[in-house]
């Protein structure tokens, strides 16, 4: 049976763990719950809460900024927050950031992502594993042996290994893909909808074969964002935006789905509204563009696209449309509650929550 979860928004002004939802997916069966992390509110902090809450919920990163920390401190908070929790609940879902979060926050220079996320699990792996930490790579390495270096003794961090952490690797590009089946215990999509896993089956067996192991046991953890309406156009809307935002990462999975015209059409007028510093826009999570050429961005994005990727509508439309998303390949789906570009605070439908936990053959806890 696949695993359900939610996930709690960074993009609020004012942070807010939504805990009446939480409580009630953990009675509802749903089998865990994501922190996000982007340009607000940071990842592990608000799990400690949530930790705190709730009995069986696993708590997992979606995603936790390799760009952000050293592989040893994210080894020594996860740990931490397994110790706090009981053991088995962590899951350390990882992902690149984006070079204005690297760069523009974290003083760090962009580099190889793909070198940077294999040397940042081989040491995360090392510490978790609670081994001495000794590894040198072309992005991360430890101890450091650089100029200057003092020729300090190789250590591990020192808590007790009291249960494993899965580590999950978000990716979007081929190599990453590649690389989060062979060193990773999960895959991260930044999208899916039903139907497209046979696109990026080759990938994620190219990874596995390198470490000699199979999808079996292999975690897809993927998101669908949902937003009860009973005007389906109108809920459309704020998803068609956030298509034409992200589309030059959504780019890989426009295509899987067929639709290669729409993601040529959004980069073209992307292009054309480069003298608006559209790039820059993009790593802001911005509007790309303004005015005419926004507008046509936005109406180029199909409604058949946003139905077949997204739940919208009444409560009773999405239990039905839901069942494709429960047999498509996902081990995991996470579900997010509405617009994802917007700073104001949604007000959730807490019944779209029941719903979809009935179709997936969830059994209420009562513990």
């Amino acid at each position: 049976m696949i695993e359900l979860a939610t996930e709690v928004r960074w993009q609020d002004r004012r942070f807010e763990v939504p805990l009446q939802r939480i409580l009630l997916s953990e009675k509802l069966g749903y089998d865990a719950v994501f922190t996000a992390e982007g340009y607000g509110s940071e990842s592990l902090v608000p799990l400690g809460y949530i930790a705190a809450h709730t009995r069986r919920l696993k708590l997992g990163t979606r995603i936790m900024q390799v760009t952000g920390r050293a592989p040893a401190m994210a080894a020594m908070a996860l740990q931490t927050l397994n110790h706090l929790s009981g053991g088995n609940r962590v899951i350390a879902g990882l992902g690149s950031a984006a070079p204005q979060a690297c760069e523009g926050f974290q003083g760090r220079p962009w580099g190889s992502p793909v070198k940077r996320m294999r040397d940042f699990v081989a040491i995360l792996r090392q510490a978790l594993a609670g081994q001495t930490i000794n590894y040198q790579g072309e992005e991360y390495s430890a101890p450091y042996r650089g100029p200057d270096a003092r020729g300090v003794e190789p250590a591990a961090i020192g808590l007790d290994v009291i249960s494993a952490i899965p580590i999950v690797i978000a990716a979007s590009g081929p190599q990453m893909i590649a690389l989060a089946a062979q060193i990773g215990d999960g895959w991260m999509p930044p999208g899916w909808a039903p139907g497209i896993m046979p696109v990026f089956r080759p990938l994620l067996e190219k990874g596995l074969a390198r470490a000699g192991r199979t999808l079996e046991n292999f975690a897809i953890w993927s998101h669908v964002d949902v937003l009860v309406d009973d005007d389906v156009r109108a809920a459309m809307r704020p998803f068609k935006e956030y298509v034409v935002t992200w589309s030059q990462m959504q780019r890989p999975f426009m295509q899987a789905r067929g639709y290669r015209d729409l993601a040529d059409r959004l980069a073209q007028l992307i292009q054309a509204g480069k003298g608006r510093d559209a790039e820059a826009r993009l790593q802001a999570g911005a509007n790309l563009l303004e005015g005419k050429l926004w507008e046509e961005a936005v109406n180029a994005v199909p409604d058949e696209y946003i139905d077949e990727g997204w739940l919208v509508g009444p409560v009773a439309r999405i239990r039905q449309r839901v069942k494709p998303w429960l047999d498509c390949g996902l081990t995991g789906l996470i579900v997010r509650y509405g617009p994802q570009l917007t700073h104001d605070r949604n007000v959730e439908n807490l019944e779209v929550f029941a719903a979809i936990a009935q179709a997936a053959g969830k059994a209420p806890f009562s513990g």
